[in-house]
């Protein structure tokens, strides 16, 4: 379901990774990214808030093509080596900032019908902006064109372990996100490679879940499988179920032959059988019995 995702043959409006710091999710967004310069459809917007552009651009292939664009938000993430008033650092540049909207609003793209936002990082953007600002820009983006860009796909990286307030804002992104990919360190199952938990919502509402891992090439390219789990077994273990667990315990938990002998012997109470072959009814009648003597069939005919 990964690579339907990365080819829009599942179609998904917000697609947002989730990584930590022991497995990143660069590598997976840089396919993102490959795949979207590569289609040479749409424009593709890549804001680059957590690391410098040439480090984006020295990834992809066909990066320097005019349809593609790099916006620097790292080198003046505040504003404030372009300002040029100490008022207008504590007022207007401190309030605005390098916001998403405000990047494209000064792009020099002027329309286009299918743009794409890919964005390396959002935790320095909500760092900086706060996280309702950012909800905000981002949930704008998905319902209206900003500066007459119509915003197709928006992609973005987000640090789960170093995101602020991560159990207000996380779920809040999950909820307005299309699609949720979660970045998980690689297990015995996956072969060495990261695996992704994968929470996709459909347009007619069914929601899809999957776990898969994934590889990533030199060229960007991704590979992904379902992840199947593997039960591992320890060599030279018994494993019938009626075993007794002997090695587990100080004291002795089964019998010995003479144990069970003596035990085949025993004749518990109610297990007693009289030896006596045959046997005899004894009735006493009682005072109150309606006994009659005679014989009931003597009128027949016998």
């Amino acid at each position: 379901m990964l690579s339907n995702i990365l080819t829009r043959k599942q179609p998904s409006t917000l697609v947002c990774i989730q990584d930590s710091l022991e497995q990143s999710g660069l590598h997976l967004l840089r396919a993102f990214a490959q795949h979207a310069v590569d289609r040479k459809e749409s424009h593709v917007h890549i804001l680059c808030y957590e690391h410098p552009t040439i480090k984006m651009k020295t990834g992809l292939r066909n990066s320097s093509e005019d349809h593609v664009h790099f916006h620097d938000c790292f080198t003046d993430h505040r504003g404030w080596i372009d300002s040029q008033e100490k008022e207008n650092i504590r007022s207007d540049v401190h309030t605005k900032g390098n916001s998403i909207l405000s990047v494209l609003q000064t792009s020099p793209v002027t329309s286009t019908n299918d743009c794409i936002i890919i964005i390396d990082s959002l935790t320095p953007l909500i760092y900086n902006i706060g996280f309702t600002r950012c909800y905000r820009e981002l949930h704008s983006l998905l319902v209206k064109s900003t500066n007459g860009l119509t915003v197709s796909q928006v992609i973005c990286l987000i640090h789960e372990d170093t995101l602020p307030d991560v159990h207000v804002a996380l779920p809040q992104l999950c909820h307005l996100a299309t699609t949720t990919v979660k970045i998980g360190s690689h297990t015995q199952s996956s072969r060495g490679n990261p695996t992704a938990s994968i929470i996709h919502k459909k347009q007619g509402g069914k929601i899809l879940r999957q776990v898969e891992y994934y590889s990533i090439d030199a060229d960007n390219r991704l590979k992904s499988e379902i992840l199947t789990l593997v039960t591992p077994t320890v060599a030279g273990v018994n494993e019938d179920e009626n075993q007794l667990p002997e090695d587990l315990t100080t004291f002795k938990l089964s019998l010995g032959q003479q144990e069970k002998e003596a035990r085949s012997q025993l004749v518990l109470p109610y297990l007693r059988i009289n030896s006596e072959k045959g046997g005899k009814v004894f009735y006493q009648p009682d005072a109150a019995d309606d006994w009659d003597e005679e014989d009931p069939d003597d009128d027949l005919d016998i």
